[in-house]
């Protein structure tokens, strides 16, 4: 199973299924039309494609190479651990990346000072992320953060839409906030179920 999220391509022969998450071999099928009329049957070519997951053999269309169902299957979905106030913006913005990349990515600035201000356990952005590295962040995510403009000089308001973004943007923020989430809340859970199943001698 590969860690490192890859979006469903057209063709593709495996990605993380936007129905189960989970990354699988697709099918694909082909579907051409037929016009039949009095004048007689032709045939178009193939103007609409389906995969479907080896995992959970849920379907996906596409036309002209783009996914139209499910909506917003370029991205992730969110990790299970993620607190449910950033889940709720973040399947937001999910639902909305094909319409509007730039509300989008509003809104999962929105979600990602949520998830940095309740792991942090403060008002002040750079306080939070200065008490994350503490617990294990690496440094590098701040320049993350940074390079998306969460942080910095030319950081934009959580919740403001900017002319600038886009889909690409969006995709690196639903990155991140799943990263924060596994390194942060998921391990650390993991590593915890571990240890309470070792006998009492071998926790000390």
């Amino acid at each position: 199973m590969k860690s490192e999220y890859v979006p469903p391509g057209f063709k593709g022969e495996g990605y993380h299924c936007p129905h189960c998450g989970v990354f699988a071999h697709q099918h694909w099928y082909d579907v051409t039309l037929e016009d039949d009329s009095e004048k007689g049957t032709s045939s178009a070519g193939a103007v609409l494609s389906v995969s479907t997951c080896e995992k959970c053999s849920n379907f996906a269309l596409w036309i002209d190479g783009n996914i139209i169902y499910p909506v917003s299957g370029k991205a992730p979905l969110p990790l299970e651990d993620m607190p449910e106030e950033t889940k709720k913006e973040f399947l937001e913005a999910r639902s909305i990346l094909d319409a509007s990349p730039r509300s989008a990515t509003a809104l999962l600035r929105s979600a990602l000072e949520k998830l940095i201000s309740h792991l942090g356990e403060n008002e002040d952005i750079i306080d939070n992320i200065e008490n994350l590295k503490n617990r294990g962040l690496d440094a590098k995510f701040q320049q993350a953060l940074h390079s998306v403009r969460m942080i910095g000089e030319e950081a934009v308001n959580p919740g403001q839409i900017d002319p600038g973004d886009d889909e690409e943007t969006a995709l690196i923020l639903f990155n991140l906030t799943n990263l924060i989430v596994d390194i942060l809340i998921t391990q650390p859970r993991r590593v915890d179920e571990i240890l309470e199943k070792l006998p009492g001698s071998k926790k000390k």
